[in-house]
């Protein structure tokens, strides 16, 4: 009978003693979970967290190199995830080549973009930021018969 008890107490079908006790077995876990849960003083709010990391300014890195010493510091600046723009108006041309060989290289392993913006400067992009190039107005300037 014990047992036929005990379920139908479960159940709610029982007598009051037994609904009684179940309650009161109910409260003391919940006053040990209340007892045994650490305060959370130190919790972090993920969603303010990226507004605020999202309202944060990025820098652009304008390297004007030398010679292909300068290389690694374009290298290092993108492994940061810092967008670099490389300037080579001042840049031997064989330099540049071997730099630019370079750059390409380490931006693609990086996952990023590299967009050539002037006549010697070019924007090296890591993967955490996009770059919007109009091609339109690149292309009018390379084919001079579409110029009206």
């Amino acid at each position: 009978m014990k047992i036929i008890d005990k379920v139908c107490g479960k159940i709610g079908l029982g007598g009051g003693e037994d609904t009684a006790a179940v309650e009161n077995v109910a409260e003391t876990a919940a006053e040990r979970a209340a007892r045994t849960v650490p305060k959370l003083d130190n919790v972090v709010d993920f969603q303010a967290a990226a507004g605020q990391k999202a309202l944060a300014k990025m820098k652009v890195i304008v390297i004007e190199p030398r010679s292909f010493d300068d290389v690694q510091q374009v290298a290092n600046c993108l492994k940061e995830k810092k967008p670099v723009v490389i300037n080579f108006e001042h840049t031997d041309a064989d330099a540049a080549k071997r730099i630019i060989d370079f750059v390409s290289g380490t931006t693609y392993a990086l996952s990023g973009d590299i967009k050539k913006v002037g006549r010697n400067v070019f924007l090296c992009a890591p993967s955490n930021v996009n770059v919007a190039y109009s091609q339109e107005r690149a292309a009018k300037q390379e084919l001079p018969w579409m110029r009206k």
